[in-house]
């Protein structure tokens, strides 16, 4: 977790988030409940709608690019909503 990350949800004002994690190279795809820092005053939040899987998200998440670090939420094409600004 990245240090900004960890310094928010240690002050209380963390975000419960939930996506879909292969959790080690089987590819297999679980149900994953993790914290992101709240929305500041540079960002944007959206809500994700629906989200799709290239095959080079299948090649990270099997590890064949040998650098993958577990847990690993794939997905980058999304159909979403602007909810905050």
């Amino acid at each position: 977790m990245s240090e900004a990350i960890k310094s928010s949800a240690e002050e209380g004002q963390a975000v419960n988030a939930y996506g879909w994690a292969a959790r080690d190279s089987s590819g297999i795809l679980s149900p994953f409940h993790f914290t992101r820092r709240i929305t500041g005053s540079n960002d944007i939040s959206i809500k994700i709608l629906y989200c799709g899987i290239c095959h080079t998200d299948l090649h990270f998440v099997k590890d064949e690019v040998g650098m993958t670090i577990y847990p690993i939420v794939p997905g980058y094409v999304r159909n979403s909503v602007v909810s905050i600004i």
